[in-house]
């Protein structure tokens, strides 16, 4: 009899391939590769964005809202209605979520030069499906912006990192540490026996 499960998670993953040498059947052969850890990916800018939050969490990425990166978004409604545009560059970054899950959202913005909110939008650059954020109003380099744990329904959501000041304004754009907690369960896709 055989038996094959594939497991999945709720968490888009990036495919890795180890090379192991014929003779090396197992991590416990001197010739064995192991499989190398996941590459933080830097947040894109766009839709969509390209970077991915990885299991297995906690998550975590640094990065600069400067380098490179345009304003993409302006106005986030929704839950989210807020009294001012967000003119500064933006960073977008992909989540997906399944059944039975409960994540939180954290930024320190320690030594930051941009005065940066975080905002989770159900549809890339659709400011109108903004779900929760988080925004101190206090000033540049002020945080750290936390969404607390809480469950999403099941889907795909994308974390926006922007700033309050426009494009070319002092704040604009600055440093964060980005990191996503919480539960992702995993979920089996099929299975079968012959």
């Amino acid at each position: 009899m055989k038996r094959t499960a594939l497991f999945g998670t709720l968490v888009m993953l990036t495919a890795i391939v180890a090379i192991v040498p014929a003779d090396a059947a197992n991590r416990s052969d001197p010739g064995f590769v192991g499989v190398p850890a996941p590459p933080v990916e830097v947040g894109g800018d766009g839709c969509p964005p390209g970077a991915f939050i990885t299991e297995p969490l906690p998550w975590n990425d640094t990065g600069d809202t400067c380098a490179g990166f345009t304003n993409t978004l302006t106005t986030y409604a929704g839950t989210c209605t807020l009294p001012f545009p967000y003119g500064g560059q933006d960073v977008i970054y992909e989540l997906t979520l399944g059944t039975g899950n409960n994540v939180d959202f954290s930024m320190d913005l320690t030594g930051s030069t941009g005065d940066l909110a975080l905002f989770i939008l159900s549809t890339c650059g659709d400011g109108n499906t903004c779900v929760v954020n988080s925004q101190d109003a206090i000033g540049i380099g002020a945080g750290p912006e936390v969404i607390a744990a809480q469950p999403y329904t099941p889907g795909t959501y994308y974390v926006y990192i922007d700033s309050y000041y426009a494009v070319g304004a002092a704040g604009s754009c600055g440093i964060y540490d980005l990191t996503v907690n919480g539960t992702v369960p995993a979920e089996l896709i099929s299975f079968s026996a012959e």
